[in-house]
């Protein structure tokens, strides 16, 4: 018992830690939610995708304080990233939409509610912003219709925030 006294000691520091940072980014991503305009829908998300990152770095950290061999963890590393590499190298997209909604949920000026004319490659593209989805931001026309835009479409493109009275003026 006493040869995983060390490891031990090193595994509850490290469970310790991945619980006061999960419950920091809980309050992190609270305050953001308040500050703007989001629903719980994209809270909830944004909290699955950091506790899943939050989960791979703890698994790393456990696996070295436990002396898993660095080849056969090499090995296992390898053939997930490939798999991963593979699957989405179809839609490199994936990713970019993913980081994408991040991006827009901490750092964007546009939130949920904002009525927004988009420019993509010469069409104008304008409504109200009504959700933001990992992949999608959902857009309501005018004529009440729905345009769906990729999340790096709205990152990438310049766009216009209208000011209420500036919607209530056309």
């Amino acid at each position: 018992m006493e040869a995983y006294h060390t490891q031990l000691i090193e595994t509850l520091i490290g469970l310790a830690a991945f619980f006061v940072i999960r419950y920091s980014s809980r309050l992190i991503i609270r305050k953001a939610v308040e500050r703007s305009s989001f629903k719980a829908k994209e809270e909830k998300e944004i909290l699955r995708l950091l506790n899943l990152l939050i989960v791979l770095v703890l698994a790393v950290i456990l696996t070295a304080i436990w002396g898993v061999k660095q080849s056969e963890v090499l090995i296992f590393a390898t053939s997930v990233i490939t798999v991963l590499g593979i699957a989405f190298f179809a839609e490199v997209s994936i990713l970019s939409n993913i980081t994408a909604c991040l991006v827009l949920f901490f750092q964007h000026p546009v939130k949920i509610g904002d009525t927004i004319k988009v420019l993509d490659n010469g069409h104008t593209i304008e409504g109200e912003l009504i959700d933001i989805t990992y992949f999608f931001v959902f857009i309501r026309t005018v004529d009440r219709g729905i345009i769906t835009m990729p999340n790096t479409v709205l990152l990438r493109s310049p766009f216009h925030i209208m000011e209420k009275r500036e919607v209530l003026q056309q």
